[in-house]
């Protein structure tokens, strides 16, 4: 059996969509042109990685570059196994994706297993019994809605008033008997007032003595002084 064969996609960087093959025991990853992959980026070192191809398995290895290799956001400081779907970095912005390589025969097996269709035995056949069609409901013809529509709008136009509508005047009988109602608290608590104050004026005025009427009077009525 053949041993999977993987590639490197490039999603960030100098080449965004392309495409490393690792078809080789050992690829060299740098900015130097001797390089399998050459990437031609300040943050790259000359000689930045290796990828190493043992046993089916693939195998990533810094090669002591100055911005660092990051597997899966860790930095790489030993030789680390990939796997599927593993993001490598470079630096800080160049980020690459470790794809499988579908071969042909691998991808005609996959579509053809997706065209098969399971397998109808002949019992399943003559057993088949289509299902019945669903009953339409019946539709109710345009001429009842017209009536029902007709014969309920008048009702509602009829118990709805508009906002705008004027109410009817009440009759003057009512009006006049509303005019006519009692007088206001305040009018009746300032008479009432008046009427104690008057009350207590006079008698204060009864019964006060003589010395005092010529008091007010300054002696002028009759008799006083008072001895």
């Amino acid at each position: 059996m053949a041993a999977p064969q993987y590639q490197l996609s490039m999603r960030t960087g100098p080449m965004p969509g392309q495409v490393f093959p690792l078809d080789q025991d050992e690829v060299r990853l740098g900015r130097d042109l001797g390089n399998d992959i050459t990437v031609n980026d300040p943050e790259v070192s000359r000689h930045h990685a290796r990828f190493l191809e043992r046993d089916g398995s693939v195998f990533l290895e810094d090669l002591g570059s100055t911005n660092g290799t990051f597997l899966n956001g860790e930095r790489v400081t030993n030789p680390q196994q990939l796997r599927v779907g593993d993001v490598i970095t470079l630096g800080d912005k160049i980020v690459m994706d470790l794809e499988k390589v579908l071969l042909e025969a691998e991808a005609t097996l996959v579509a053809d297993q997706a065209v098969l269709e399971p397998e109808v035995s002949a019992h399943e056949l003559e057993n088949f019994q289509p299902k019945p069609e669903a009953t339409p409901y019946p539709v109710m013809e345009p001429e009842i809605e017209t009536e029902i529509e007709t014969e309920i709008e008048p009702e509602i136009e009829s118990e709805i008033e508009p906002e705008d509508a004027v109410l009817p005047e009440p009759p003057p009988s009512r009006r006049i008997k509303e005019k006519k109602e009692g007088l206001p608290t305040w009018l009746i608590i300032l008479i009432i007032a008046i009427v104690v104050l008057a009350c207590v004026i006079a008698v204060t005025l009864y019964f006060m003595p003589a010395s005092w009427w010529c008091a007010i009077t300054f002696d002028m009525l009759e008799g006083c002084p008072v001895p």
